[in-house]
């Protein structure tokens, strides 16, 4: 399913840029407590209403293929900026 692959991919986005940061005042585990919480609130909208949990899908794509690239480049990945982005799509979750 395509919410299986998103949280899978958010997952492992996680943890692939996680060694290589520095300390900030967003941690990886919050990054990572945020990312389960936003796949449980997208699994439960999907469930609830296709056509919004499809649209909040197509919201964290492009935000999770930009902390790709950042990977794939060598860049610095910025947690605060991810958790701040999550915490967006988690509002619109709810």
């Amino acid at each position: 399913m395509i919410v299986q692959k998103i949280v899978t991919a958010v997952v492992l986005t996680t943890l692939a840029v996680a060694p290589g940061l520095a300390h900030a005042a967003c941690t990886q585990q919050d990054v990572m407590a945020k990312g389960g919480q936003l796949s449980q609130l997208l699994q439960a909208k999907m469930a609830k209403d296709p056509t919004q949990g499809q649209a909040l899908m197509v919201k964290m794509q492009p935000v999770m293929q930009s902390y790709q690239a950042q990977m794939t480049a060598g860049g610095a990945v910025d947690w605060d900026k991810i958790c701040g982005t999550y915490d967006e799509l988690i509002k619109q979750a709810q």
